[in-house]
């Protein structure tokens, strides 16, 4: 068997650890690996310890004769579309969810009543399996606001440089890690790739979490393509030898949550679609004084204004994005987890504004709150949209888009931003004028077109990334960083899948 380490964009660049190291290898090389038996889709009792050492369950397979037993629980779910084994070292994790981390997993099977059927909706589309969502959920808690402490964010716990290798964009201004469908796709790119390059899902899973390198590295090492056989060595970290198992355990008691004694439903506990709606309602009737206009109605004033547009040679500040928002019987709302970690879901459209944009003016338009506003769209960082970019798109609730489109597109609603201008003063450079204000030199660089180390002439101004209003205070436009968590080791993966003995498995419920 050849393994061949090529990712579409990694160019020389391969990661150890997932992104926390790098190596220079050269491209296409191959790393020849002895072929051993493959792994079996059905292991009967005769074929345990042959590799996994227990029963694997698959998709569309015959199953072992009887129930399948776990613990003297009898399942009521065994079908799965990625191998999933019950063996000692997934029991271990079956173990820690439903005794010690059983308070932390019911965190997680609350959140996933709206993020599963998110995800697999994406991942079904795409012909991924839709039980790789198990992945997200050990990632991250199913939290898009969740940071590690190696700085992995996101739900599916991306390091910057692998979220940018498959198309996120992650600057000041925003971290795409944290758009649940952007982070998504990109997920599914990646995993598509090392399922690729390494032929089983369980090589692939490993491989998200020690990085392609180390696992071609592992089987070159040891001769062997099956993952079992690697965690018999010590070559590869306990997080990624216990993070295959730690996901099937998952899987496992997700998909029979009621005979393990969880709740077969936690919607009653979240803040349905409708409350979310119902506050929305409640803010737009405080705005006397604009009414509930019909399609027909909305279509003729826009038309209005574009005429005011079109003769100052402009475009339509901002326009609903067609085939964005997928109608159905019973559309599935886009999950989002507030800064308390309290999870709802939304009914939300895509909408392309010019920017940069004011998410405070966007409120006001829509008749949200700009908490709201940042909520929908987790990705914008700051108060407003890249002034980096000419349009951004932003989502909103799909009750909201009339009444916004009416108000943010009328010729005389204050959409323009007028940012903050300070005098260069002797011996300046945009990092001195950055620390003065407490802000990074990154994004001044990037409005003034300037490097950040580069002298300036005294007198000139150059823009801040704040507004000039007086009356917007800097703590709320989000102008400052998250903190850095202190990482115990230099070289710290950025995940944390150790033995359930030694983890509280703090890290992914943040």
């Amino acid at each position: 068997m050849k393994v061949k380490l090529a990712l579409p964009s990694v160019g020389l660049i391969l990661l150890v650890g997932a992104g926390c190291a790098q190596k220079e290898i050269v491209p296409d090389e191959t790393i020849a690996v002895s072929k051993v038996k493959p792994l079996p889709l059905i292991v009967t009792k005769s074929d345990i310890g042959d590799y996994s050492g227990g029963i694997v369950l698959t998709k569309g397979a015959a199953l072992p004769k009887g129930p399948v037993e776990v613990k003297g629980i009898t399942l009521q779910s065994t079908k799965f579309d990625i191998p999933v084994v019950i063996n000692s070292q997934v029991l271990r994790w079956v173990d820690y969810f439903t005794g010690r981390g059983r308070e932390l997993f019911e965190v997680y099977l609350h959140r996933s009543e709206y993020f599963i059927p998110y995800l697999q909706r994406m991942l079904k589309k795409n012909e991924m399996p839709e039980d790789l969502v198990y992945l997200a959920m050990i990632e991250s808690g199913f939290n898009h606001g969740a940071r590690s402490r190696a700085r992995a964010v996101g739900a599916w716990q991306f390091m910057s440089f692998t979220g940018k290798r498959y198309g996120l964009k992650v600057d000041w201004w925003v971290d795409e890690r944290r758009d649940i469908k952007k982070s998504t796709m990109a997920a599914m790119r990646y995993l598509k790739d090392l399922h690729g390059i390494f032929g089983t899902w369980e090589l692939a899973a490993a491989a998200y979490n020690a990085g392609e390198y180390k696992i071609a590295r592992a089987i070159q090492r040891f001769g062997a393509d099956d993952f079992w056989t690697l965690t018999r060595q010590r070559f590869l970290k306990p997080e990624t030898r216990n993070y295959v198992p730690k996901m099937m355990a998952a899987a496992i008691v997700a998909k029979n949550r009621v005979p393990f004694g969880f709740k077969e439903s936690y919607l009653d506990e979240s803040k349905s679609e409708d409350e979310l709606e119902e506050e929305a309602e409640t803010l737009i009737q405080k705005q006397a004084d604009l009414q509930e206009k019909t399609e027909q109605e909305l279509a003729e004033t826009l038309e209005e204004y574009d005429q005011d547009y079109v003769a100052e040679g402009q475009t339509r500040p901002a326009v609903f994005v067609e085939g964005e928002h997928e109608e159905s019987a019973a559309p599935i709302p886009v999950p989002h987890v507030d800064a308390h970690g309290k999870i709802a879901g939304q009914d939300l459209i895509e909408l392309e504004i010019h920017s940069p944009a004011d998410l405070l003016k966007i409120g006001r338009a829509a008749g949200l709150d700009y908490r709201e506003v940042k909520r929908y769209n987790p990705e914008i960082l700051r108060w407003c949209t890249p002034p980096t970019e000419d349009r951004y798109r932003i989502r909103l609730p799909a009750k909201v888009k009339d009444r916004f489109l009416a108000q943010y597109n009328h010729p005389a609603f204050p959409r323009v931003i007028h940012f903050k201008k300070v005098k260069v003063q002797r011996g300046d450079t945009l990092q001195r004028i950055a620390r003065r204000f407490g802000l990074r030199a990154e994004p001044l660089a990037d409005m003034n077109g300037k490097s950040e180390k580069a002298p300036l002439t005294a007198g000139v101004e150059v823009l801040l990334p704040m507004p000039s209003d007086p009356t917007r205070s800097p703590s709320s436009l989000d102008l400052k960083d998250p903190p850095r968590r202190r990482s115990r080791s230099r070289h710290r993966s950025h995940h944390r899948a150790v033995l359930p003995e030694q983890s509280s498995l703090q890290t992914v419920s943040r």
